[in-house]
């Protein structure tokens, strides 16, 4: 079976609601069983391409630009993702690597 160009590129437009367990998003209050969803979609490798270029004097942005460029539901600014507290932004980021195809981090040897 051929693939047509709009069938390659459908799924960059695909979303998907995101789970946020009460102690990723409020970590320390263990009477909270509220769970949060949010709404991500895959990055495009222009998406990122760009997130890589504006990054390139600071390499700190490059998982607040990723949140922010994914993130569909809620819809969040720049500053407010710096906003975020680490749990929840390593959360979010191994969800965007793994809805975007990418594969986990390799240590390097020794390490």
């Amino acid at each position: 079976m051929e693939l047509t160009p709009e069938e390659l590129l459908a799924g960059s437009a695909v979303t998907f609601d995101v789970t946020i367990p009460p102690e990723i998003w409020r970590p320390g209050n263990i009477n909270s069983s509220e769970e949060l969803v949010v709404q991500l979609r895959p990055l495009t490798i222009g998406t990122f391409g760009l997130i890589m270029k504006a990054a390139k004097t600071d390499p700190g942005l490059i998982p607040l630009l990723m949140i922010k460029e994914s993130l569909v539901k809620p819809k969040l600014s720049l500053e407010q993702v710096k906003g975020m507290h680490l749990g929840l932004v390593n959360f979010l980021i191994a969800q965007i690597r793994q809805i975007s195809g990418l594969s986990e981090k390799k240590s390097p040897p020794g390490s």
